[in-house]
């Protein structure tokens, strides 16, 4: 079964108010500039032209609510459901596998304020007619800046040409827009085993108890001790007495900021934590 947003639920600004007035209008797609990587999904020969027309009749679309633009419930060859975020305090829609590990791995990023599926949709003129796109994952990282994240499983879901156009043309106008567009594959949300298992298992404890004596008793260890200790005795602090329920509050105060770990390593007693 299907859920379309009714047209009340949306809120349709014109790109060319997010632009950014510092960037330089260019006239090919992707500026040669740029350092290679993914994110330029079209050679540099034969580009067709993306003129002022890509910005000034393209529109976004969000939804009022700032939740997910598309929503699905049963009925798809691949798995789907809702997943809820702590950092972003509503249910988050994913489909398919790739999606669903991207929002957790957010979910503990210390770079990430909040992470939202599915949040906005672009409209825009290019090659002759109008395209549509919707991002699979926006991104607000702590620092203020935006990404404008695509997820695919592997390289031969990009193998086809017309879509890959698309992209270009979203890429161009997040870049107008001072914001950041990723193409990232399956393989690349995790570095290792280690850190997919840790980010699951981080991720499980996001809203775990965390209580004002908590709070309080790490915040007098770091006064009296400084703001680096190990994950066993900094857990032991937190809980005394119960090292597993420490360890599962610390689980929680990283998904909150409190506390910074090296999630893509083993986790033992002796691992490195600083306290933020």
């Amino acid at each position: 079964m299907s859920s379309n947003k009714q047209n009340d639920d949306i809120v349709a600004t014109p790109v060319a108010t997010h632009v950014d007035p510092r960037f330089a209008i260019a006239r090919q797609l992707l500026d040669p500039a740029i350092t290679p990587d993914r994110t330029r999904v079209r050679p540099l020969t034969n580009l067709p032209e993306a003129g002022d027309e890509l910005v000034t009749m393209a529109h976004m679309h969000v939804a009022v609510h700032g939740g997910s633009l598309r929503t699905f419930t049963g009925n798809l060859a691949h798995e789907n459901g809702w997943w809820p975020s702590y950092k972003r305090r509503r249910l988050q829609y994913w489909e398919g596998m790739t999606q669903r590990a991207y929002l957790m791995r957010c979910e503990v990023d210390q770079e990430v304020e909040w992470a939202q599926s599915e949040r906005r949709r672009f409209e825009f003129p290019l090659n002759g007619r109008l395209r549509r796109y919707t991002c699979d994952v926006e991104v607000q990282k702590t620092d203020g800046s935006v990404e404008i994240v695509e997820l695919k499983r592997n390289e031969r879901d990009l193998e086809d040409e017309d879509y890959r156009h698309t992209l270009a043309g979203v890429a161009e106008i997040c870049r107008r827009c001072g914001w950041t567009f990723k193409i990232v594959l399956a393989p690349e949300i995790f570095v290792s085993r280690h850190h997919r298992d840790n980010v699951e298992l981080f991720q499980s404890r996001r809203f775990a108890r965390v209580s004002p004596d908590h709070i309080r008793r790490l915040d007098s260890f770091a006064l009296k001790c400084g703001l680096v200790s190990s994950y066993g005795e900094l857990a032991e602090v937190i809980e005394p007495g119960f090292a597993p329920g420490g360890m599962a509050v610390l689980q929680a105060l990283l998904v909150r900021g409190r506390i910074s770990i090296d999630l893509t390593q083993p986790i033992f007693h002796e691992t490195p934590v600083r306290i933020v």
